[in-house]
């Protein structure tokens, strides 16, 4: 228990700062469908995801973590960070000459009219410029991550999202500018990030600490990650790129890119655990108890996916209405789906762990290809007759199916032990509250929601109530003890 509190208390830091940077990116989204539009705004959202893509390039975290903790020296431990660094400069220079050159052609997979296509063949160069900036705070970041200083990883990630929405906010309501001045203002505040933290540079940038025969050991370990991670941008966010090309109506792509945001919640719930998840199951992956500590961290974390895929679903209507208008409504047929296929997504990652722990992180990959190929054929085959929608569906069948191959494949291979009980009934009441929403979403769509909220509320409390049950959880004692706490301070 003591290492599950551990964890948690890492998770919450980490997802404090989630929550506070990704509140700062939510006042960005009134910005942009006021100032750009719902063409460049779809545009803005795919040249940050063709960004993301790019940095899992850059990405040996999986390799760094296992090695870092290999041995307890702390000069093999900055010769880790450093043969990192450099292996990340190296991609970045790269990406930046092959944007160079390619971007005359990539632009064609964005939304283009016969005014954009100049802008975006700049954006493309301007976000292999922003790779630069981002590999010192990168490295940083992974630096506390990996010494267990939660609060000094948030910390770096809170002063980017704020100096973001400060220079965008300048950039779209004082001086009235459009889509490059964005990404550059984006450069901009991860370069002001790198500045302020350049002391913590000196860590890793002495090229002498450099191991070329260790980078290879981490890149061995590795790379499964690196193309894991693409693959699952594909899964995620190559429905706004199919949708680009086949949707009758390409102003439907807005809506994907809202519902991508609104949905952000649960990325933050999933990028917290996945945060603090890593330096925790590789630091106690030797103890006695790790096999009950990993399982309630497992049901832990589907019991919160559940739930703030609850919340998700009930704010969406409200949140849309707040921060864009009433043409973006219909997002509300496409947020369950995402939410639940989010549920199945935060499953799956954890019975990828097993894989790590045995080195057998390829299998990791083959999860992933499985999940971004279906995904892909799905969307390819059916958004251009039926819709958005077949944009959730989608993310629906690849994630479960990624989660049922890696529990399969993990129980086999990797000796995962999960038990899977307590966690199938959660998602199956969530399942049943999903399909009551959407005999309920043409009421909201019409205004009305207290039949909507009613629901959501019972639901909520009904997945409390069993978690709590399952797992024996004495609810007065917890109260007294926060109260004892708060009585203390």
């Amino acid at each position: 228990m003591a290492n599950l509190k551990g964890f948690v208390n890492e998770t919450l830091v980490y997802g404090f700062g989630n929550v506070f940077s990704r509140i700062f990116a939510m006042f960005l989204i009134p910005l942009y469908a006021k100032y750009l539009g719902k063409i460049d705004y779809s545009n803005l959202v795919m040249l940050q995801t063709v960004f993301s893509v790019l940095t899992f390039l850059t990405a040996l975290n999986a390799g760094v973590f296992f090695y870092y903790y290999e041995y307890d020296n702390l000069r093999y431990r900055k010769i880790v960070l450093t043969s990192w660094f450099y292996y990340q400069l190296v991609v970045s220079f790269s990406v930046l000459i092959i944007l160079l050159f390619s971007s005359q052609f990539l632009y064609k997979l964005f939304i283009v009219d016969s005014t954009n296509a100049d802008s975006l063949k700049l954006c493309l160069v301007l976000i292999g410029v922003q790779l630069f900036p981002y590999i010192f705070n990168n490295t940083n970041l992974n630096f506390f991550r990996i010494e267990r200083k939660a609060k000094s990883a948030v910390t770096i990630v809170l002063l980017e999202a704020c100096f973001t929405l400060i220079l965008v906010a300048l950039v779209l309501v004082v001086f009235k500018l459009g889509i490059v001045e964005v990404v550059i203002a984006q450069i901009i505040s991860r370069l002001l990030v790198s500045i302020i933290y350049a002391n913590k540079a000196k860590t890793y940038v002495y090229i002498k600490n450099f191991s070329k025969a260790l980078l290879k050991k981490i890149f061995i370990y590795a790379w499964p990650f690196i193309l894991a991670s693409i693959f699952s941008m594909i899964i995620a966010n190559a429905d706004k790129f199919i949708g680009a090309q086949v949707l009758p109506q390409k102003e439907d792509v807005a809506l994907l890119a809202l519902a991508m945001q609104l949905a952000l919640p649960i990325s933050i719930l999933s990028n917290m655990i996945s945060m603090a998840l890593g330096p925790f199951i590789m630091s106690f992956r030797k103890d006695e108890n790790a096999e009950n500590t990993y399982q309630q961290v497992f049901d832990l974390t589907i019991f919160a996916g559940c739930i703030v895929a609850v919340g998700i679903i009930a704010i969406a209507p409200f949140l849309t209405l707040i921060l864009t208008n009433y043409s973006f409504i219909n997002v509300v047929y496409v947020i369950p789906l995402i939410a639940l296929a989010s549920a199945f997504n935060l499953a799956s990652n954890q019975f990828f762990v097993s894989f790590s722990l045995c080195k057998k992180t390829i299998y990791i990959l083959y999860g992933f290809i499985i999940g971004g190929i279906l995904g892909l054929l799905i969307n390819f085959l059916f958004m251009g007759n039926y819709g958005f929608i077949v944009s959730g569906i989608s993310q629906i069948f690849s994630y479960l199916a990624m989660a049922v191959f890696s529990f399969v494949l993990g129980r086999k291979i990797a000796n995962l032990k999960i038990k899977l009980n307590n966690s199938f009934f959660l998602i199956s009441i969530l399942i049943l509250y999903i399909i009551l929403i959407y005999f309920l979403n043409p009421y909201v769509v019409n205004g009305n929601y207290y039949f909507f909220v009613g629901v959501s509320i019972l639901f909520g409390l009904i997945l409390v109530t069993i978690y709590i049950k399952q797992h024996k959880l004495n609810l007065k004692y917890i109260v007294k003890s926060i109260v004892k706490r708060k009585e203390k301070k």
